[in-house]
């Protein structure tokens, strides 16, 4: 069974840490970081996009939503279980 609840509950295989250890890398911040250009490429060729944008949690993912079609100081309507962080 794969436990897809988080990425905190699983342990990594042999062959996931040997990509790890052998992964080329870069620093993401300042483009840098060949393997997360390649993916945000591909996410926009694949949904037909100039450009994507690579957001590591789900969290992160909703705040860039909302603040990308709310203005500031503006309200939004979510769910009970959304997980959204404004300070």
């Amino acid at each position: 069974m794969i436990d897809l609840r988080s990425d905190t509950v699983t342990r990594p295989g042999r062959a996931m840490l040997e990509a790890m250890m052998t992964a080329p890398v870069g620093d993401d911040v300042y483009g840098d970081d060949p393997t997360v250009n390649a993916l945000q490429r591909y996410a926009a060729d694949l949904s037909g996009k100039e450009a994507a944008l690579f957001l590591p949690t789900g969290t992160q993912a909703n705040l860039v939503a909302l603040l990308s079609h709310c203005e500031r100081g503006e309200e939004y309507i979510v769910g009970q279980g959304a997980h959204n962080y404004l300070l």
